[in-house]
């Protein structure tokens, strides 16, 4: 792979991360709320 797409994906993969962990925390806070 050339050095381009490694940082590429690299950054994608960084941000695919960061969305997922603000959506599983969101998920997580609703689903505590509406267990109550």
């Amino acid at each position: 792979m050339s050095k381009e797409i490694l940082e590429f994906s690299v950054l994608v993969d960084e941000k695919f991360d960061l969305k997922f962990n603000w959506a599983d925390g969101f998920w997580g806070a609703a689903l505590k709320f509406f267990g109550k």
